[in-house]
């Protein structure tokens, strides 16, 4: 079922591959170089061999999170999922020195504000559109500042998820957002243009 989605979305999006007809040339870089970067690094075979019994959309994703974590080099790293194993290791491959702080959608309002009440900010965020996720985002952005950079995993899993991704999108607050169809990339700095940009990813 993944492999015929995947060829469906892949021919949706195909003018919207490696950075094509993007102007700005950051975004491209970070499409060329960060989402859509063919290198095969170091870790890959070593990850592949351990979790070898997930799925490959999650594989993919997970190279991803290794991708972006090697491009930011955070400290840290707060992730909202209900299995954060797999991020996790792939994350801290692409940097050593990233902490990973686990949110479970499980966890009350109260819970997951005795862990935002010790950060600072938040450098890199994944949040799974699970649980009361709503609630997790808006608590996030008030630790967001021009540095960070959120992921958003399932933004086309329901009806629910596309409308809150194009909240994103459409809102002021957001400059700069990359649709991934699997995920969506959000990031704060408000001295770029307003843009979201397609990518066949």
């Amino acid at each position: 079922m993944y492999k015929i989605r995947r060829a469906l979305v892949w021919l949706r999006r195909s003018r919207h591959s490696r950075g094509f007809g993007v102007q700005s040339p950051w975004a491209y870089r970070f499409i060329r170089y960060v989402i859509n970067e063919h290198y095969p690094y170091y870790s890959y075979g070593d990850l592949k061999s351990k979790w070898k019994k997930r799925g490959k959309k999650e594989l993919k994703m997970c190279r991803l999170y290794f991708r972006i974590s090697n491009y930011l080099q955070s400290p840290f790293a707060l992730d909202y999922s209900y299995s954060g194993d797999m991020f996790a290791d792939y994350v801290k491959s692409g940097c050593r020195r990233t902490h990973i702080y686990n949110v479970s959608p499980q966890m009350s309002g109260e819970e997951i504000d005795l862990v935002l009440d010790n950060l600072e900010s938040i450098p890199f965020l994944r949040i799974t559109l699970q649980g009361d996720y709503r609630t997790m985002f808006e608590k996030s952005l008030r630790k967001a500042d021009n540095k960070s950079l959120f992921v958003v995993e399932g933004i086309n899993k329901s009806k629910a998820t596309k409308a809150f991704w194009k909240e994103i999108v459409s809102s002021e607050r957001f400059p700069t957002t990359f649709d991934l169809y699997y995920c969506g990339i959000i990031f704060f700095d408000h001295k770029r243009y307003k843009e979201n940009y397609i990518v066949n990813f």
